[in-house]
């Protein structure tokens, strides 16, 4: 080993030279290197190139000497130490606007991998790391973010199995959750670009993308994120006002990253399913990247315990095409009624179901009803089962009955305009006729006692609406089940928090925050997934479909029980009635006014316009999709 003395005596100038005249002498310091001669002159020279990285003339030089010389560089007998240096210790960005620089870094770049192989996951790792730049620093990100993509095609070409290294340098190299808004926004929208380029890496590359969102989305919750964000009397008038049209940041900072990142993916989707130019649907290319997402979403987001957004990209892209909401309807509703599927499953599967079909304004009313006739008839084939049994008081037993029942009360509150419209047309007339058909006093008033397990709100909205429109009477059920305070058997075995577990710890998330509501108030653990969106700018990909609740029955309040008058406007869920006097924000869609000679045509009807009895993935669906 060299002494330092030795060192010391070394005239700086000869490297100097190196620096300047590389074709004469760079060859040199690399035999030496490789033969164990004056190693130290190599060291010295690597120094020197650290020193100089920012003099752009040497490192163009540089990189177009050692393009000439990448045959010497074979990493089994050439120390890798310089080669990481080059990779990673020498700061391109400076150079971000130096054509030059960067198309020699990618000819050398390109030349060593060609020569080998075994650099390529390195040099993946090199460009990846590109996409957590941002414009801090004059860095044109554009440049680099463009030489990065160009360099990982080039790589693929050349080691075609590099792929895999891909996706495990995204997972490896992808940003915390704390990390700054503008560095999350460049990884994920490369990412995405990421996926556009490589086909096949596309699903993979989305369940990273939705793991990653969902370790935000349940870190922070709908508590934490109301509390920050509505301002008090101080702070309004602290605030200034925001610029017209620009994007106003979330006072919370993980939602904001969420927001931001939310935004990037619904544009993703909107990209892929419109048209660039005419803006009308593609519908092949929409309907891959919902097959794909609907993946992703069995996979993570349904089991995941307290995401309250991400879903969201599922309510977005079925939006474009009615078939896709069918599709979506059709594999939640077969989940629910699979033989493998446990009891919780089948109550998440419902409660789903019951917010997509209140919630999303584009479902229309016919496949609306088509999914309440399903449930109904599951309903009232399991009370012909099940009411007369000793285990009628059994509550665990019967949770999926209880869930499924107050699924069908919730889409009937929200869906009240459309079920019992005033109006005197026949279509109206005939779709209460259907209504009553379901026998929904039957399913209240038999021995499994559905209403006593539902939310307050639900019980006492649902008896609201059934009683002006005469369709069921809850109230005196009601009244007994309030002076009946029984013990639940076995109400602890099953609980949807402890199902959750497993999936949520794998996100970090406690919910330390979160609302404790009492078993009484909340039995069967209920929540609603597609609840209001509280995302400030990716809220726009979602508010023109979606459905805010607006009661409608306040003139009804002499009709109701007195019970009922003193009925105070809590919500459902933590902010799911929004007391919002909009007229946009109204339940009512447009009905279907084709005319119809008979209540038997009316029904034949509903169950033709809907593909909930097919499966999405069926040769026979496809068919109809592609028409």
């Amino acid at each position: 080993m060299q002494s330092s003395t030795q060192i010391s005596k070394l005239d700086p100038s000869p490297a100097a030279k190196t620096a300047k005249d590389s074709q004469f002498n760079l060859k040199k310091l690399i035999e030496n290197y490789i033969n164990d001669v004056n190693k130290h002159e190599f060291e010295f020279f690597v120094s020197s190139v650290k020193q100089k990285q920012s003099s752009a003339d040497f490192l163009t030089k540089l990189l177009k000497e050692l393009r000439h010389l990448v045959d010497r560089l074979d990493p089994n007998k050439f120390d890798n130490s310089f080669i990481n240096v080059l990779f990673y210790e020498i700061k391109w960005t400076e150079h971000s606007t130096n054509k030059a620089i960067l198309d020699a870094l990618c000819e050398f770049l390109i030349d060593l991998n060609s020569a080998y192989t075994s650099y390529v996951h390195k040099c993946l790792g090199m460009m990846i790391k590109m996409f957590t730049l941002t414009k801090d620093n004059n860095v044109d990100c554009e440049n680099m973010f463009s030489l990065a993509h160009k360099m990982i095609q080039n790589l693929v070409k050349i080691a075609p199995t590099s792929k895999s290294h891909i996706i495990k340098l995204c997972e490896s190299i992808y940003p915390y959750m704390i990390k700054d808004t503008a560095v999350q926004e460049a990884f994920i929208k490369n990412l995405l670009k990421l996926a556009d380029q490589f086909k096949d890496l596309r699903l993979t590359i989305l369940e990273i993308c939705v793991q990653k969102l969902l370790k935000i989305d349940v870190n922070s919750t709908r508590e934490q994120i109301a509390e920050t964000e509505i301002p008090n009397d101080d702070q309004l008038l602290q605030e200034s006002v925001p610029e017209e049209n620009a994007p106003k940041a979330m006072k919370h900072p993980l939602a904001d990253r969420l927001d931001v990142k939310m935004s990037c993916l619904f544009e993703y989707i909107r990209q892929k399913c419109l048209d660039p130019e005419t803006k009308e649907l593609s519908w092949e290319s929409c309907k891959s990247i919902y097959k794909d997402l609907l993946f992703t979403f069995d996979k993570y987001i349904l089991f995941t315990y307290g995401s309250s957004h991400v879903q969201f990209v599922m309510f977005y892209i079925c939006s474009f095409r009615t078939l896709l909401s069918e599709g979506f309807l059709d594999y939640l509703w077969k989940k629910f009624n699979a033989t493998s599927s446990c009891a919780i499953t089948k109550q998440i599967c419902s409660y789903y179901i019951g917010s997509y079909l209140a919630r999303a304004k584009y479902i229309p009313i016919t496949t609306c009803v088509a999914t309440l006739q399903l449930m109904v008839t599951w309903i009232h084939n399991y009370i012909e089962k099940n009411a007369n049994t000793s285990n009628a008081s059994n509550f665990d037993l019967h949770r999926t009955f209880y869930a499924l029942c107050q699924t069908v009360f919730y889409v009937v509150i929200f869906r009240n305009r459309q079920l019992f419209n005033t109006g005197n047309g026949s279509e109206n007339s005939k779709m209460t006729e259907l209504v009553k058909s379901w026998k929904l006093n039957e399913i209240i008033s038999s021995k499994l006692n559905p209403l006593k397990y539902c939310l307050p709100t639900v019980r006492k909205k649902f008896a609201r609406i059934t009683y002006v429109n005469q369709i069921a009477y809850c109230y005196t059920i009601i009244d007994t089940n309030s002076r009946t305070s029984l013990p639940i058997s076995g109400q602890s075995s099953l609980n949807l928090q402890m199902f959750f577990s497993n999936q949520s710890d794998s996100f970090g998330s406690k919910n330390e925050n979160s609302k404790n509501v009492s078993f009484l108030d909340n039995p069967l653990d209920s929540f609603f997934p597609f609840d209001p969106y509280l995302l400030i700018r990716s809220k726009n990909y979602i508010e023109k479909v979606y459905v805010e609740f607006k009661d409608i029955f306040s003139e009804y309040m002499d009709e109701s029980s007195e019970e009922d008058d003193e009925e105070e406007e809590d919500e459902v869920s933590e902010n799911d009635y929004d007391s919002d006097d909009d007229n946009d924000s109204s339940v009512e869609t447009d009905m279907d006014t084709e005319e119809s000679d008979d209540f038997k045509t009316f029904r034949m009807k509903i169950k033709k316009n809907t593909k909930l009895n097919s499966n999405f993935f069926d040769s026979d669906l496809e068919d109809s999709m592609d028409k």
